[in-house]
């Protein structure tokens, strides 16, 4: 804060902000030594005198707008024009506007790690020194500062109500643009109270109390508005423009409420330590203003929110729980198996055929694609794609700020259910995958007494197994990445398929109607809407599958990719190809390699899906660690638990159900 009244005289402000970040940066900033610090500002009474001048004297003469409605609040721009903004104020910052508090409070903490040890001082200590830095403030002044909360509290009460009642808010809340709207009745009670603080001469603080917990009561409705759309947005989707809106709501109604506060409490520690958390949030906004690994990290986590909750409904057919659904898992993982064999042996072939690498990887995509889209549709699976889908399900099983006491019982269990379910269901893919891709090549020799795999191509096949001496692990773990990116996307169409309203557009057009007739489109409306992000994410994955090799050739890199079922339905083509001449060294070294493929597949799949869960809710990472040690504590004392269902399908059931309603609470 640069005193424009003081040019000549030290800044003090600045001069205390420059002991203690020297201090921090030379990892020697401790509590103590804060405490050391703003203590000897409050024993000397002229330094603190000085101190207290030259920020109130700024204070008086700037407008404090800008901070105090714009700062920490996300700007609706779009993603890649505020990357863009945040890019070029890099290297050509925007002007200074003198009389902006903005612009002094930018040069004071003008250092983009200051936000660490302002945030590393406790609030009340920041509390006890701001009130007594300021325990007598000129009257003139108070007002001053009073009339500039007042005049932003106005602001952010109208933007508040202006994305309250946008269309894309109100098509998802039901009222919310009619009169008794409670973002339209917020700004009204603001504006009431805010006039009759400036200009009644009879506003008593009985009066102005009642009045500062209507608004509550309003800021309060709205925010029941804002969970409306949050628990209703399985019914009718959420798209990525309704959350910025819902999430720059939940900032204006955030900051709001504090200047509320800041005006309104009686109780004045509590009036500077509201000081001492905005002085916080606003060191960090400010520091943070123009990064782009911030923008990037924000507007993940609300893509992540968009898409991934999305996956939680599918995810829990996923998990069995008991072991009647634990068989059922074998068997729809037996039938993937089976699927996945016809498929390695139809790219074989597809590889004799020397395509131009275009249509190498046009065919391969398609190949992959529609064989994933009829295991969807026939009710199958591919083991390693369970974890993209059930990971926010686990996410969803955290405490919740609070709301799940029981978290960490409840989501090791459900953790020990999707391994022993992810175990079983590869097993399956694998297990069917190699004989029938066997019987394949063996049928295959009988009509055209020829191999699907020369001897050649069935050596290579077998030598891209070996986990030591070739790329299998690495192209595993790409693998991984794009069955977590299906996911995303599966999310992404079931979201974007119900916020559109598609079924029930189907459902009205009167050309289909007459074409189908009503009660067979309706049956259409409601298997696409049950399946059009499974489908959409298979066929996805399919394409990522089958050009990434092309691609590789292309750039000049060795890409490719590696999945356990189709590394073992490779492996039954080979072994027939080379009738059965492998030696016992190929056989241990292949075997131990598809399993390598395997847990590479699921480590990375599941590693990054739960990483985008987690951060869709902001989970702390104190959560994490507390579950992988009771995790790690389970496998230690209750192993076969994690590979085979030991316990009761009772009890077992019941425990699914109760953490299921704790989700969705």
């Amino acid at each position: 804060m640069d005193s424009t009244l003081l040019p000549e005289r030290i800044n003090y402000a600045a001069k205390l902000v420059e002991i203690i970040r020297a201090k921090w940066a030379a990892k020697s900033g401790k509590r103590s030594y804060f405490e050391n610090v703003l203590g000897r500002i409050l024993q000397d009474p002229r330094e603190k005198a000085l101190l207290a001048e030259q920020v109130l004297s700024t204070l008086y003469t700037t407008k404090f707008v800008s901070l105090l409605t714009e700062s920490e609040i996300g700007a609706n721009k779009g993603f890649f024009s505020d990357a863009s903004s945040r890019l070029s104020f890099k290297f050509l910052p925007p002007i200074d506007e003198p009389d902006e508090l903005r612009t002094h409070f930018d040069r004071l903490f003008c250092h983009k790690k200051d936000y660490q040890w302002v945030q590393a001082i406790p609030d009340d200590e920041w509390a006890f020194f701001l009130e007594d830095l300021f325990s007598a403030i000129d009257p003139a002044i108070g007002a001053y500062i009073e009339k500039e909360v007042l005049n932003s509290i106005v602001i952010l009460a109208q933007r508040a109500a202006t994305l309250g009642v946008d269309p894309e808010v109100v098509s998802k809340i039901p009222k919310v643009d009619d009169l008794d709207s409670p973002f339209l009745g917020l700004n009204r009670e603001v504006m009431l109270y805010v006039e009759k603080v400036l200009n009644a001469g009879n506003y008593d603080e009985a009066g102005r109390h009642n009045d500062y917990k209507h608004i509550l009561v309003m800021i309060n409705q709205c925010k029941s508005q804002i969970s409306y759309i949050y628990k209703h947005k399985d019914i009718f989707g959420i798209s990525l423009q309704l959350t910025y809106l819902v999430r720059q709501i939940e900032q204006y109604l955030k900051r709001l409420t504090q200047l509320l506060e800041l005006l309104q409490t009686e109780d004045p520690r509590r009036r500077w330590v509201v000081t001492a958390q905005l002085l916080k949030e606003f060191v960090y906004a400010e520091n943070t203003r123009y990064s782009l690994r911030k923008h990037f990290s924000v507007n993940l986590q609300l893509l992540a929110f968009k898409v991934i909750e999305n996956t939680s409904k599918t995810g829990e057919h996923y998990i069995a729980s008991d072991k009647s659904a634990y068989w059922k898992l074998f068997g729809k993982a037996a039938g993937g198996g089976i699927i996945v064999a016809f498929m390695c042996a139809n790219k074989t072939r597809l590889y004799f055929q020397h395509l131009p690498i275009f249509w190498e990887a046009f065919f391969y995509s398609l190949n992959y694609s529609l064989g994933f889209m009829l295991i969807h549709i026939l009710g199958f699976t591919i083991a390693t794609k369970q974890p993209a889908m059930t990971a926010s399900t686990i996410a969803a099983n955290l405490s919740n700020n609070g709301e799940n006491p029981n978290w960490l019982h409840s989501t090791t269990q459900l953790l020990i259910r999707l391994i022993r379910s992810q175990f079983i269901s590869l097993v399956g893919n694998a297990s069917l995958a190699f004989p029938v891709a066997y019987g394949l090549d063996w049928l295959y020799f009988r009509v055209n007494e020829y191999h699907i795999a020369d001897p050649a191509k069935a050596i290579r096949m077998i030598t891209e197994l070996n986990a030591w001496q070739s790329l299998a692990l690495p192209h595993a773990a790409l693998a991984g990445f794009y069955l977590m990116i299906s996911g995303l996307i599966s999310g992404y169409y079931e979201n974007k398929w119900i916020y559109n309203k598609y079924s029930l557009r189907i459902r009205k057009h009167p050309r289909l109607i007459r074409f189908f007739g009503q009660r067979k489109l309706d049956r259409i409306a409601g298997y696409f809407e049950r399946n059009f992000g499974g489908l959409a994410g298979n066929f996805a994955l399919g394409v990522f599958l089958g050009s990434t090799s092309a691609v590789g050739f292309t750039l000049g890199l060795p890409l490719d990719i590696r999945h356990i079922t189709f590394a073992s339905g490779n492996f039954g083509l080979a072994v027939s190809g080379l009738e059965n001449h492998v030696s016992t060294e190929l056989w241990l070294n292949s075997i131990i390699g598809i399993a390598s493929i395997g847990v590479m597949n699921v480590l990375v799949s599941f590693g990054l899906s739960i990483a985008f869960a987690l951060k869709s809710r902001n989970a702390p990472m104190s959560e994490v660690k507390s579950l992988l040690g009771n995790l790690s504590w389970q496998f230690f004392h209750h192993a076969p638990a994690f590979f085979f269902p030991v316990r009761r399908a009772g009890e077992t059931r019941e425990e699914l159900q109760e953490e299921l309603a704790d989700k969705q609470i």
